[in-house]
């Protein structure tokens, strides 16, 4: 039972009445749709009053406007209500971040080192598109699945879910030395990782919601899908640090000067142990963070930390169905998968990009990990910056995107020699380029999430997320045409920034979420000091 923060606070409406009966956290009733209980199979440890922030508990007394609907029941209102911050919110969001970094950097493990993937293998260019294609497949067939059980199970059964899936991914990864066994196995991991992604990329403003005030929320999604995006940079560099460099041979020869076979078949054999060894750590990590979420991993808190985090949500399918007549979040669902899938599937391929002007495996690494660093650093901080000005996320998002189609348009005319190639130039417009775009993911979910509302966090961001996929295997399935080159790949990406700018002007409508949380009493009472 959760020590009640001051118990000389009045009470204008009872526990029960709302909702939040304490007495009930371990009934098994459905997650999503009640405060009463917490997710079967967790056991949730008594918090002293030191170990609740502030050990604020809230009233929200009557206003102006009208009683809005509480999840669990037609009878119960906002009118009354307790709210109350946790502080182990933010070990919540560190290990969903961190579980979901994981499997961002699964998914994009061969693109950093395809030089020596392809040797061992034998695979093309285009197998390694089709092996990070893997995940935009998966996700269309698991993208309805895991928002549904999201919003019917809660959060600790969907992510539970998803790190078990990558979980497994990896251990198919490492069953086999075989080349041929082992690419079969290899291909079925990156399914089954991919069938993940759901989760990994798109649970995040739904568990902000959950667990975080108001005035964190921007901030928390921020932080969450910056940590999680990490994994991209992370593979960039452990990539390229655990397998050899494709331009040198273990002797330091440059590879293309090697004369005797047996050269060759000495490189290839510590590149294949070096991937596999590679494959056993990653397999590692996603078993210990699923470890760690079957410990402690509660779909909700007791007590919400905010009105809206209990204002009823339409039901799953009645808010993906309600969702293609609101056109300002059709804007943004289409921006988001334009700009972030196409991205987001470039970057897994720089190294391919890149072999156009002879920058190695490594360097191509280190620029794909400081333009994520980057892309990470920047949503932390339009995401904090967006907690103190939310109605300005519009603004904040469209300048982004125009900072972003410079730099991606001067790399492209550099790409094909308009513009003189210059090493410096080529670091800067890929950097500047990705982080602008990727800045707005955080934006870009929260203001999907206003626009949406009441529909549920999570058909919003499945939509998103779905949306992002789609653009992404379109994008990779291009590499299966015959003799097309590269050049196609930089004119998309700079298409599809270019063209959200229109869809990002003219979205509108009320952020009726926020709407809600800053009515005039509710401010201060969700108001806790970090």
């Amino acid at each position: 039972m959760e020590t009640e923060a001051n118990e000389k606070t009045p009470i204008l409406q009872s526990t029960n009445d709302n909702g939040f009966d304490n007495k009930n956290l371990n009934n098994e009733e459905d997650t999503r749709h009640s405060y009463n209980s917490l997710d079967n199979g967790t056991n949730l440890p008594s918090e002293s009053p030191s170990t609740v922030q502030n050990n604020t508990t809230c009233v929200h007394k009557e206003s102006s406007n009208p009683p809005l609907r509480l999840n669990g029941s037609e009878n119960k209102t906002t009118d009354n209500i307790h709210v109350q911050v946790y502080k182990r919110r933010w070990y919540i969001l560190a290990l969903y971040s961190l579980s979901s970094m994981v499997q961002t950097a699964v998914w994009q493990t061969w693109g950093p080192i395809s030089d020596s993937s392809e040797r061992v293998f034998g695979w093309t260019d285009s197998t390694i598109a089709w092996l990070n294609n893997a995940g935009p497949l998966a996700y269309i067939i698991a993208g309805i699945l895991f928002p549904w059980l999201l919003q019917a199970r809660g959060l600790r059964v969907a992510i539970l879910g998803s790190s078990l899936l990558t979980s497994i991914g990896c251990t198919f990864r490492v069953i086999s030395r075989d080349p041929s066994t082992a690419s079969i196995l290899i291909h079925i991991g990156q399914v089954i990782n991919g069938a993940a992604g759901p989760m990994a990329m798109g649970a995040m403003p739904y568990l902000s919601a959950t667990w975080f005030p108001v005035h964190e929320r921007v901030t928390a999604t921020a932080l969450g899908s910056s940590v999680s995006y990490f994994g991209v940079a992370v593979s960039f560099v452990l990539g390229p640090a655990l397998v050899s460099d494709a331009h040198v041979n273990i002797n330091g020869t440059h590879i293309h000067n090697a004369s005797k076979t047996a050269d060759l078949d000495v490189i290839i054999e510590k590149e294949k142990k070096e991937i596999l060894n590679y494959m056993y750590y990653a397999c590692g990590m996603a078993w210990l963070f699923t470890i760690l979420i079957i410990t402690y991993f509660p779909a909700r808190p007791p007590k919400p930390p905010c009105l809206s985090a209990v204002v009823q949500r339409d039901s799953f399918w009645q808010g993906i169905f309600s969702l293609r007549k609101k056109k300002y979040f059709i804007f943004i669902a289409v921006a988001y998968g334009m700009s972030i899938g196409v991205m987001n599937t470039w970057v897994t391929v720089l190294n391919i990009t890149l072999g156009k002007f002879d920058v190695s495996q490594t360097t191509a690494g280190w620029i794909g990990f400081y333009a994520t660093v980057s892309c990470c650093l920047t949503g932390m901080m339009m995401g904090r910056f967006a907690d103190y000005f939310t109605r300005m996320m519009k603004t904040l998002i469209l300048i982004l995107f125009i900072i972003g189609a410079i730099f991606l348009i001067t790399f492209t005319l550099m790409f094909i020699k308009v513009i003189p190639y210059n090493h410096i130039l080529l670091w800067v417009t890929v950097i500047c380029g990705m982080t602008a775009v990727n800045g707005t993911i955080p934006l870009l979910f929260e203001l999907a999430c206003e626009m949406a509302f009441p529909t549920g966090e999570g058909p919003t961001t499945g939509v998103l997320t779905y949306l992002n996929n789609v653009f992404g295997l379109v994008f990779l399935v291009l590499f299966a045409i015959p003799n097309i080159g590269k050049d196609w790949m930089n004119w998309i990406l700079v298409a599809t920034t270019i063209l959200c700018l229109p869809l990002i002007v003219l979205t509108k409508g009320k952020m009726k979420r926020l709407d809600i949380d800053e009515d005039e009493n509710e401010s201060e009472a969700c108001k806790t000091e970090a």
